[in-house]
């Protein structure tokens, strides 16, 4: 089970969701031709780690998934460099700003330090 009460069922479906979204993003990209989707790479930066993670966990390999956890951490900063990348190069074609990536891309390296503050104060609690 994973450390914060999803169950197994949850992790498959993670697991699930982010061979989908990886496939399609390989798909759509590389053969049909379709501009890169930056904002789905960047939830695959978060969503990967989040389920390798809970998969460890759920076999039993508790230092591999907490290495992975470790990683997990740090994931909202290569996502919001993914989406700063996206919409720089939008913009540099001449597109319009997508709003949702935009809000993303103010909002995760927030929702990362929270991320990294909270394993840094469960961290003190363990060890005290």
């Amino acid at each position: 089970m994973a450390r914060n009460g999803t169950g197994p069922g949850f992790t498959r479906f993670m697991l699930v969701i982010a061979a989908g979204l990886t496939g399609t993003l390989v798909v759509d990209h590389w053969v049909f031709g379709e501009h890169f989707d930056w904002g789905q790479a960047a939830l695959l930066c978060i969503l990967w780690p989040e389920a390798l993670a809970g998969l460890l966990r759920q076999r039993g390999r508790r230092r591999a998934a907490a290495r992975v956890d470790a990683a997990a951490h740090w994931s909202p900063f290569p996502a919001t460099a993914l989406l700063w990348t996206g919409l720089l190069l939008g913009w540099s074609r001449g597109e319009g700003t997508d709003w949702w990536v935009f809000a993303g891309a103010l909002l995760l390296p927030a929702a990362g330090v929270l991320k990294l503050a909270a394993s840094l104060a469960g961290r003190r609690t363990r060890r005290a």
